[in-house]
């Protein structure tokens, strides 16, 4: 059996302390803004969503995309993936509860949240997401259960892909919906959301998937292979083109349709206080990835494609940095002299800046380390503990 605290001891007990001290980190910053309020954050009535609402946005798009590549390979008979499996799952499964966990600390009282169990409001897209990312949550660990027997039971397998497949699509598409129905916003308000935030969700979930294949590999016997890796740049080429087209799409409709609403927003992510993460995102997270997998010279070098993969994640946060913030920058009421920031001695103006505190990353730093935790544990788990 592959044993990687023996063969990596010093890094390993390096690796776990910070982890440990992430997570106590994230611990005491949570529960010093349950204790203080939200005033110690950095959100106001102008950005009452921030990095919180990024970081679940986000990790829901990386849950869904690698089990939908493994789920789909199952379901057309591909062997070709059959390994990546496992690290599939625990990737899915840590997102997801990442995710689930993201939500606590953006609520004013978190720890009333339970009363939405048993008196949820029907209406609502938010229960919606909760009953979907629980649905999801138990059928990655359904699905890791499984493919930890041996021998894996195929048929039971592929009934566990008819049912994920659509359920990853859907958990995805509700997170979207949220967002898309606030008439309100403008630049939220669009029935393209949903198909943008799961070709972007395809993206990072399958480079996830590449980055952590990757790391397993370089500490452990266990291998991916030349041609699986080959494979996952060419799958990662179509999902980035089509994630391509339709930003593409909505950039040039709403640019040329000049409806003033909609221009006012995305003023703000191409020229105005988002334009540095949106051109980032452009030509760091899609452009130089995308030569990376693509020219000849280039793309079958694993190094590169692991590269290319990392450098999609940061560019599928910087897009959804993007699309919260493209929106809560332009104020829903301009009156003048402008309307409050939320804070007792604040000036008035008519618009917002929202600068994340030390305490709201405290919290976020405890959810990485959260992740990256339950990535490390099932790793060592569900897909070493099989190996000779």
């Amino acid at each position: 059996m592959v044993n990687i605290v023996a063969n990596n001891s010093k890094k390993w007990l390096v690796w776990i302390s910070l982890l440990g001290l992430g997570i106590l980190t994230g611990i005491g910053s949570f529960f010093y803004q349950v204790t203080n309020g939200l005033g110690v954050t950095g959100l106001s009535n102008t950005i009452t969503w921030g990095m919180y609402i990024v970081s679940f946005m986000f990790l829901v798009g990386m849950s869904a995309g690698g089990l939908i590549v493994v789920a789909g390979a199952e379901l057309i008979g591909s062997k070709r993936f059959e390994h990546l499996n496992k690290i599939a799952v625990v990737c899915s499964l840590a997102s997801v509860a990442t995710a689930a966990g993201s939500i606590l600390p953006d609520l004013g009282r978190p720890f009333m949240a339970w009363k939405m169990i048993i008196s949820p409001n029907l209406t609502s897209p938010l229960v919606w997401d909760m009953g979907v990312l629980t649905i999801y949550f138990l059928i990655g660990a359904i699905d890791l259960y499984i493919l930890t027997r041996e021998p894996v039971p195929r048929k039971v397998l592929r009934v566990m892909a008819l049912v994920s497949l659509p359920v990853a699509i859907l958990v995805h598409s509700i997170t979207a919906w949220i967002f898309g129905l606030l008439v309100a916003r403008p630049f939220w308000n669009t029935p393209l959301l949903a198909p943008l935030f799961i070709s972007s969700a395809l993206v990072s979930g399958t480079a996830l998937v590449v980055a952590t294949s990757w790391c397993v590999e370089r500490l452990t016997t266990w291998r991916v292979g030349s041609d699986t890796y080959d494979a996952l740049r060419r799958i990662l080429v179509w999902f980035v083109s089509a994630d391509i087209f339709f930003l593409t799409t909505e950039i040039m409709t709403t640019f040329v349709s000049g409806e003033p609403d909609h221009r006012q927003q995305l003023d703000i992510v191409l020229t105005g206080k988002l334009a540095p993460i949106f051109w980032f995102e452009i030509f760091v997270g899609v452009f130089t990835p995308v030569a990376l997998l693509v020219l000849p010279s280039l793309k079958r070098r694993v190094g590169l494609i692991v590269l290319a993969s990392v450098l999609l994640i940061f560019g599928v946060f910087a897009k959804r940095i993007n699309i919260l913030f493209a929106a809560e920058f332009e104020p829903l009421v301009n009156l003048a002299p402008g309307i409050p920031g939320g804070r007792a001695g604040q000036q008035f103006r008519p618009d917002e800046i929202y600068i994340p505190t030390f305490t709201e990353l405290g919290v976020l730093i405890g959810m990485a380390s959260l992740f990256f935790s339950i990535v490390t544990l099932g790793v060592q788990k569900a897909v070493l503990q099989l190996q000779t």
